[in-house]
């Protein structure tokens, strides 16, 4: 996401970045007093992919801000798009073997008050 974000417009109003959800100090901030016996665990995810470009793909049709990223660069910028794809797969390579892309997050677990 911090990828696409310097390929997009700014928002109309300031939007702290969807990242921070990863970190333990932010997450506490934002549930406050909503929630009771808060705990953290990191965990990974694995999505299988053919290659970097493949997962890419996936990635450009299903993630809502993507999607409208790739659609908005391809009629009027189709040189940051590939600006954007090459970076992309840049980030990604390095999370990407053996035809799986490994993904880290923070898993937040409390109890609602």
């Amino acid at each position: 996401m911090a990828i696409s974000a310097r390929y997009m417009p700014p928002p109309p109003i300031e939007i702290p970045p969807p990242t921070l959800w990863g970190d333990p100090t932010v997450v506490r901030q934002r549930l406050g007093n909503a929630v009771k016996d808060i705990v953290f665990d990191r965990a990974g995810m694995l999505v299988p992919a053919l290659s970097l470009q493949h997962f890419r793909l996936t990635v450009e049709s299903t993630a809502g801000p993507i999607v409208k990223l790739v659609t908005e660069l391809s009629t009027t910028a189709p040189d940051r798009l590939r600006e954007f794809r090459r970076e992309f797969d840049g980030v990604v390579s390095h999370y990407f073997r053996d035809n799986v892309v490994r993904q880290e997050f923070l898993l937040t677990r409390a109890t609602k008050l």
